[in-house]
C-alpha cells in the first residue's frame, strides 16, 4: 500500500487495516511506510473462503480523507475431496429419473466453485455429461434408466481426483456390484473332472440383503453344469455343481439374474497318458515306415495325447528316458542314438542307422510308440 501527499511519499508513518481481526489476528494489522511511502502488510493464511472489507486508518486510528478501503477475497484451493450422493440409484417403477449430486471443495473443506465434474460410464449418445460446480461446490446430474448401466456402477471424476463409483441397481433391484460369483480355491481341473468344490453364485440387493426367491439360470462353454437353474436360498446364494469339458484350455459358466450376467473362467487341464505319437518332420510316422539313409542321423519327434486326444505333458517320461528307465528299443549296433531332449510338450529323439536294413524301433513305458526304419545306402 502506497501513502503520499500528492507526489510526495510519506515515509515511516504507521498504517492500520481496521477489521483484519476477522481474520483470526488479536488486533488489525499494522505496518510502516518505507522510504518509499511503502506500507506492507502481513496476513494470515485463512481456513475459509469469503470476502473481507478492510478500511485504511492512521496508526492511532485517525481516518483518511474519503475513507479508503481494501477489498480482500479468498478463494478456496485446488480440488481435495469429491462427494455423492446418493450413495446407489435405484429406478423403482414409474420413476423417469433420478439425481446425482457431487460436491467438490479443497482440503479444508471450502466449496470449489466452477470445477468441471465428469459423469463416466453412462450409455447412449451423452454416456459422459460434464456440470461445473456452483459456488456451493455442487454439480448435479440427471440420470435416466436408460442414459445409465443396469446392474453396473458409473464413475463420478473431478480434477486431481480419485473417481467415486455409483451403483446403479438392476431392474429388479439388484446390486450388480455384489452380484456374482465367490471366488474358488482352484479354476483348475483336468478335462472331463468335476470341480473339487462346488461354484457358488452369491446376489444382493442394492440395500445388502439377500436376494432370496430368486432363478439364476446357468449355461456353460466346455463344462457341464448341474443343475442349470436353481432359485436363490434365503442367504442369497445358489449352488451348482461343475464338471470341466473334454478340451484343454478354457471353460467358462455364465449365470444370469434378472438383467444381470456373470461369468467364471476356469482352465481345463489336459489329462495323463493314453497314447503316444511319433512323427518326423510334423508328418505322424507310429506304426509305419521311415526311409532314411546309412550314417545320416535323423530326428523322431515323440508326443502324447489324453483320452480326449488333447496333447498332454511328456515331461516325465522325458526324464526316465534320459535316465534309461524307459523303454528304447533298439539294437545298438544298427541302430544308433544320438541324442535325447525333452521338454514338457515333446520329447526329440535323433538316430543313426549304420548299415542297410530294416530296424523296428519301439519307445515308451507301459504306454508305448514304435516305427520301422528303413535304412538305405547313400545314393
Amino acid at each position: 500500500m502506497r501513502l503520499s501527499r500528492g507526489r510526495t511519499p510519506l515515509r515511516r508513518t504507521t498504517l492500520a487495516l481496521r477489521g483484519t481481526t476477522s481474520l483470526g489476528m488479536t488486533r488489525d494489522a499494522s505496518a510502516v511506510t518505507d522510504d518509499s511511502g511503502i506500507a506492507v502488510f502481513r496476513l494470515p493464511a485463512v481456513a475459509r473462503a469469503g470476502t473481507h472489507q478492510f478500511e485504511i486508518r492512521g496508526g492511532s486510528g485517525a481516518t483518511f480523507p474519503g475513507q479508503p478501503a481494501v477489498l480482500y477475497s479468498v478463494r478456496s484451493a485446488k480440488p481435495g475431496r469429491i462427494r455423492v450422493t446418493p450413495d446407489y440409484v435405484a429406478f423403482r417403477s414409474g420413476d423417469t429419473s433420478a439425481a446425482l449430486v457431487a460436491v467438490v471443495t479443497d482440503s479444508l473443506g471450502n466449496p470449489v466453485a466452477g470445477e468441471p465434474v465428469d459423469l463416466v460410464g453412462g450409455t447412449g449418445e451423452n454416456g459422459s455429461p460434464t456440470s461445473v460446480t456452483d459456488s456451493a461446490g455442487r454439480a448435479a446430474f440427471a440420470v435416466t434408466p436408460n442414459s445409465v448401466p443396469r446392474g453396473a456402477s458409473v464413475q463420478v471424476r473431478a480434477r486431481g481426483l480419485a473417481p467415486v463409483e455409483v451403483e446403479i441397481a438392476a431392474a429388479a433391484g439388484l446390486s450388480g456390484v455384489n452380484t456374482g460369483f465367490l471366488p474358488l480355491q482352484s479354476t483348475t481341473g483336468a478335462v472331463g473332472s468335476r470341480l473339487g468344490e462346488p461354484l457358488v453364485f452369491s446376489t444382493r440387493t442394492v440395500q445388502g440383503a439377500p436376494a432370496a426367491g430368486r432363478t439364476v439360470r446357468f449355461r456353460t462353454s466346455n463344462a457341464r453344469v448341474t443343475p442349470e437353474s436353481a432359485v436363490v436360498d434365503s442367504t442369497g446364494r445358489v449352488r451348482v455343481d461343475v464338471v470341466l469339458g473334454n478340451r484343454a484350455g478354457e471353460s467358462a459358466v455364465f449365470a444370469s439374474v434378472d438383467s444381470v450376467e456373470r461369468v467364471m473362467t476356469l482352465r481345463a487341464q489336459p489329462g495323463p497318458i493314453d497314447t503316444l505319437i511319433l512323427d518326423r518332420s510334423g508328418e505322424v510316422v507310429s506304426g509305419r515306415s521311415v526311409t532314411v539313409q546309412v550314417a545320416a542321423p535323423f530326428s523322431l519327434r515323440l508326443r502324447a495325447r489324453d483320452i480326449y486326444g488333447n496333447l498332454t505333458s511328456i515331461d516325465g517320461l522325458g526324464q526316465a528316458l534320459r535316465a534309461g528307465r524307459a523303454r528304447l528299443n533298439v539294437r545298438q549296433q544298427d541302430l544308433q542314438v544320438v541324442s535325447i531332449e525333452s521338454t514338457d510338450s515333446a520329447v526329440v529323439v535323433t538316430l543313426k542307422a549304420q548299415r542297410v536294413g530294416s530296424y523296428q524301433f519301439v519307445i515308451g513305458s507301459g504306454i508305448t510308440a514304435g516305427v520301422r526304419v528303413d535304412a538305405v545306402a547313400k545314393p
